[in-house]
């Protein structure tokens, strides 16, 4: 096959793909049938998966489900925190049993409780329950440590206060994402899916139908079906996807490596003069999964290796693309491979050294990899931002990055690159 013929291959597979093909036809008519939570972008933004969450899980919501949609959930919570072995005697969690024979009709559900996504408290049973709530991001430097810290100082273990028996509180802290995964940061959440919550709630639903609204119980309905889309749950969706993927792969990896939305090296540009900064590769007419550039008075200091992974620097920054169809980049300070592995050890070890009086947390770091990642920040985008079919859009996408640069530049652990950078003496520093 010569470099001729690939592309009449891959122009028939997406014509195969695209025309007449009842099973994309099918899966359009599942993505665009009506649901009026979709028209609200309800599927697409966590604040409003966490605002019907908080709906649901309260007692006193006008839903006709009481405080048995919270039992269920908790219940689940805790058998699937002791499966994991998050749940150990003596750390506080309530039992099953006490959960089962409780009375939750004083919880009061709150949103965005000091940043907290859902803070649920019910006095009479002295529980705490603390949900961090993920659709589309992943995790936060430092974000569960410090929502613990919080929870914990201002609802300590007993309260000592004269005249009144101690309280202990029973502490239950969740990480909801869509599958399930486990928080790398906190040891202290327990880790639930979103195709759990959907489980929980459909089978609370119909055994309690009978007593809901009409309106109510098509609202929730409505939800259920968006989360079936986000976590797989409806199986004509995921057997229509299996189908198209398995006759149509070429077609469909094709769009995936193509179709991604990318900014021009122009709006970089625009990037680069209200930022200080320099591009390893400014000749790059659109910018796809991955951009390393570098403050512009570290361009005389840090050495370039050419032999690895194409040109970069030693010590770069990033700014990745790969998540940005999802509405996020991700920025982030680097410490490179230098061919030298004894000058890397000692770069490493200089960093370590200058961190050492407790700026960030983020120290020490490991001489022994070839990549080390100090510091990132994701960039969140709105609705519509990642595309650059609208210069306006792109525009903004720019501002927020510069935006967020400049941020970027203020954190300790830069600080202390930024020094190590310019005191160190690379040996091919000039080149």
């Amino acid at each position: 096959m010569n470099g001729h013929d690939e592309p009449k291959i891959t122009e028939k597979a997406l014509l195969d793909f695209c025309v007449n093909n009842e099973d994309l036809n099918k899966l359009e008519s599942l993505i665009n049938a009506f649901n009026p939570l979709k028209v609200l972008r309800v599927s697409d933004y966590e604040i409003r998966h966490s605002n019907i969450l908080a709906w649901l899980l309260d007692p006193n919501s006008h839903h006709g489900l009481g405080d048995t949609l919270f039992k269920n959930i908790l219940l689940e919570i805790l058998r699937s925190g002791a499966q994991d072995g998050i749940l150990r005697k003596g750390d506080g969690f309530p039992s099953i049993e006490d959960v089962i024979n409780s009375d939750f009709n004083d919880l009061q559900v709150l949103r965005e409780w000091r940043n907290v996504d859902v803070f649920a408290i019910s006095p009479s049973n002295n529980l705490l329950f603390v949900v961090e709530n993920k659709v589309d991001s992943s995790e936060s430097d430092d974000q569960l440590t410090k929502y613990t810290e919080i929870v914990e100082k201002i609802y300590p273990d007993i309260l000592d206060i004269p005249g009144i028996p101690d309280k202990k509180y029973k502490r239950v802290f969740v990480f909801l994402t869509l599958d399930g995964t486990a928080p790398e940061k906190n040891d202290k959440f327990i880790p639930f899916s979103h195709g759990q919550i959907y489980k929980i709630v459909r089978s609370t639903v119909e055994l309690r139908k009978d007593y809901m609204h009409a309106k109510v119980y098509d609202f929730i309905q409505q939800y259920l079906l968006i989360l079936e889309e986000k976590t797989m749950q409806n199986k004509e969706f995921v057997t229509l996807c299996e189908n198209l993927y398995r006759e149509h792969k070429d077609a469909i990896e094709a769009i995936l490596e193509h179709g991604k939305p990318r900014l021009t090296s122009d709006y970089i540009k625009d990037f680069h003069d209200n930022t200080n900064t320099t591009s390893v590769h400014m000749d790059r007419p659109m910018v796809k999964k991955s951009y390393t550039f570098i403050p512009t008075d570290w361009v005389r200091i840090v050495p370039t290796n050419s032999g690895y992974s194409g040109e970069k620097y030693l010590v770069f920054l990033n700014l990745d693309f790969s998540a940005y169809e999802k509405h996020k980049i991700v920025l982030s300070l680097v410490i490179g491979y230098f061919p030298d592995q004894g000058e890397r050890q000692s770069f490493i070890k200089k960093v370590n050294e200058e961190a050492g009086d407790g700026k960030s947390a983020k120290f020490p770091l490991k001489a022994d990899a070839k990549n080390t990642t100090v510091f990132r920040k994701d960039v969140s985008l709105k609705e519509g931002e990642a595309e650059d079919s609208d210069s306006k859009k792109s525009s903004a996408v720019i501002k927020k990055l510069i935006e967020a640069y400049k941020d970027f530049v203020k954190k300790p652990e830069f600080e202390v690159v930024d020094k190590v950078v310019k005191g160190f003496g690379f040996k091919d520093a000039g080149k």
